[in-house]
């Protein structure tokens, strides 16, 4: 059955926050993100996920790499998912001076339609209640979503990472 979905970015216009650090023992970040993102999101270990790990002990310094999402269902039609990046060089003495560069964005997800008949979007009646209910309802419960799972959540996410990693704070009040 036809499905309608939109998609929105929750980093309007960048779509990703970036923060880069030099300094020690950047693998700190790695093993830290899946606690602060099933903490922040406060989703359950199933809906959290890593797409890619990779880690070379035999280098020096070692390189990693990690690409985790976390699902977070809002309403029966909205979910966010959220993408952390994260890709750094680690020295075998982690009081060396290593680096790291962290990319955290994400899309809210809203689909309309379903698998019967009644709840199919090529049905006329099913296409105009899902346009109602979107354009007098959903769509305020959509801007407060972005705003608190997406926006909100993200400034909180790097506020986690630059307490973990002694960045000091930048002066920017929110991300918009």
């Amino acid at each position: 059955m036809a499905k309608i979905t939109l998609e929105q970015d929750c980093l309007v216009p960048f779509g990703t926050l970036r923060i880069d650090f030099k300094g020690p023992n950047p693998f700190r970040a790695v093993q830290k993100t899946p606690p602060f993102l099933r903490q922040l999101w406060e989703v359950e270990k199933k809906d959290y996920w890593e797409r890619q790990f990779r880690y070379n002990p035999d280098e020096d310094p070692r390189g990693f790499y990690l690409n985790a999402y976390v699902d977070k269902g809002l309403d029966r039609f909205t979910k966010v998912i959220i993408e952390v990046v994260i890709q750094g060089v680690q020295p075998s003495d982690p009081k060396k001076e290593g680096w790291v560069k962290i990319s955290i964005g994400g899309v809210l997800k809203t689909t309309y339609g379903g698998s019967t008949i009644f709840e199919d979007i090529n049905n006329p009646i099913a296409r105009a209640f899902y346009w109602f209910y979107d354009r007098y309802f959903h769509q305020k419960q959509r801007k407060k979503y972005l705003d608190f799972w997406c926006r909100q959540k993200i400034e909180e996410m790097k506020k986690l990472f630059q307490e973990l990693l002694d960045i000091e704070p930048t002066d920017a009040k929110r991300i918009t």
